[in-house]
């Protein structure tokens, strides 16, 4: 596809436009859910906290401490969830370049139009989660090892293992497409020694930079391998990972095997026509091995522990788009071509509808009565009166969207952690009750207890009056008591909460 510079420029402002509008788009209306909360709680507090902080949690304190930063620019909840749409529009106009650099222009527009209307990849532009900003630094060290390969200077290859580096940091999970890149490499690099000495002077440099955090990361690593809160691994998640590349949403409870067929119908038909050409073979082998590597890895990881979670995959999709698009770019015959265009329109097609369902339809993940319920309670919230949860599903985005000035707690909480609950909060109900008169009681689905807000509702029922319900949902409930008992929740739960 023959396209100028200067037609090529105002095609891909098009497609950036498009993709921040797509980010944009219904960006107030998502609210903020477990995980997001615990970001925004995190990043409130300093950087010394915050490095602590994250002892207890399964990431870095990268991500948080630009957060931090970062509100100090753009305060609120939409503020923060647009770091994550400029890192998401970053990615849109690398993933550009890289294809640029492989296949020409059109392959980079055609690449960039795919990634921007991929509709797992506007997800995470949108959630105040660190998953965007490390699919665009694993995009960036992609994008500058094969630029160090073919120029051999010193500035890209420090480029690339600092980019790397920081893609660690934002996210663990970015040493799996580490991994392919490495095998890449070697597989297709080894007869060259001047380019070995480079690449294993450069992953040198990778390690010597996340070295200083490497003990922190066992440490976590070791916590985390105590526990999971997945079931085992079945091959029905594996395929519904891969409907979210076309047609399909999380949170999507219809028949996925359509996505599916055109998912892997836009794997396969562009990597088997990119290998028939001697001139992209090397680069189909690449976008090949980033895409399958990290799945693979992931799936083999989850057979011990499961923790395959479509967010620690997120860096998958750039190379998709690039694939699609670099191999309908290419020169071939007339039936071949149809095949592939008919692929991308199928694909293309598949995730608007996708992102049209996701913008429109009910999904508690991203479209909850939280911020709303909490909303009504602080209306209403007086001195004496305590919030009490179920579930710190609803507690951390209460803590958001209340403040500190609020007394709230769980009836059930987690098992402890020092270094976080430091800084969040350690979600238990105040040790001292007695000053309290009134009690909003939040009832929000919790998967590991489904029978608790049946079982706390009616014990609250007999041991306090109940005034009225001040919420009602459906999904969230708040429900206003006058405290009748000495015990402000089940004998059972306080007795946990002291353990």
């Amino acid at each position: 596809m023959k396209i100028d510079n200067r037609r090529s420029v105002a095609l891909l402002g098009v497609v950036l436009l498009a993709a921040l509008g797509l980010r944009m788009f219904h960006l107030q209306d998502r609210v903020l859910w477990l995980d997001e909360a615990d970001s925004l709680l995190i990043a409130r507090a300093g950087p010394a906290e915050i490095i602590d902080a994250v002892r207890d949690d399964i990431h870095s304190p990268f991500y948080y401490l630009i957060l931090h930063y970062w509100q100090f620019i753009v305060g609120g909840e939409a503020g923060a969830r647009r770091l994550s749409v400029l890192a998401g529009v970053a990615t849109v106009a690398v993933v550009y370049a890289m294809g640029r650099t492989l296949a020409g222009r059109g392959a980079g527009l055609l690449a960039a139009a795919f990634l921007a209307v991929c509709p797992l990849h506007v997800w995470y532009s949108q959630e105040t989660r660190m998953y965007a900003l490390q699919t665009l630094l694993v995009t960036l060290s992609f994008l500058f090892m094969v630029l160090a390969l073919r120029q051999r200077r010193a500035a890209l290859w420090m480029g690339y293992s600092v980019v790397a580096a920081l893609s660690l940091y934002a996210q663990y999970a970015s040493v799996y497409a580490l991994v392919a890149q490495n095998v890449f490499v070697l597989a297709y690099n080894r007869r060259d020694r001047q380019k070995q000495h480079y690449w294993l002077a450069s992953q040198c440099v990778v390690m010597v930079l996340f070295a200083p955090w490497l003990p922190v990361f066992v440490s976590q690593t070791r916590m985390g391998m105590g526990s999971s809160w997945m079931e085992p691994l079945e091959f029905s998640r594996v395929l519904a990972f891969f409907s979210l590349f076309s047609g399909a949403y999380l949170g999507d409870p219809h028949g996925r095997s359509v996505s599916v067929a055109i998912t892997m119908a836009a794997l396969i038909v562009p990597i088997t026509i990119l290998f028939r050409r001697r001139e992209s073979r090397q680069f189909a082998a690449l976008l090949a091995l980033w895409f399958v590597v990290p799945v693979v890895l992931l799936a083999m990881q989850s057979l011990n522990q499961n923790r395959f979670l479509p967010r620690a995959l997120l860096c998958t999709t750039p190379p998709l788009a690039l694939l699609l698009g670099c191999a309908v770019t290419q020169p071939g015959k007339m039936a071949t071509r149809t095949v592939l265009v008919l692929t991308g329109i199928a694909l293309f097609v598949a995730n608007l509808y996708a992102l049209r369902n996701y913008y429109f339809l009910e999904n508690r993940w991203v479209k909850s009565d939280l911020r709303e319920a909490a909303g009504k309670v602080a209306k209403e919230f007086q001195a004496g009166d305590v919030v009490v949860h179920i579930t710190e599903s609803s507690l951390r985005p209460f803590q958001c969207y209340l403040g500190d000035g609020v007394g709230q707690g769980v009836i059930d909480p987690p098992a402890y952690l020092p270094h976080k609950f430091r800084v969040i909060g350690d979600e238990r109900l105040p040790q001292s009750t007695s000053e309290f008169r009134r009690i909003w009681l939040v009832l929000y689905p919790d998967r590991f207890h489904p029978n608790l807000a049946e079982t706390t509702r009616n014990w609250m029922n007999h041991h306090h009056h109940f005034v009225r319900a001040l919420y009602d949902s459906g999904t969230v409930f708040v429900g206003l008591y006058e405290r009748q008992d000495p015990q402000l929740v089940p004998a059972a739960m306080q007795n946990s909460q002291k353990s």
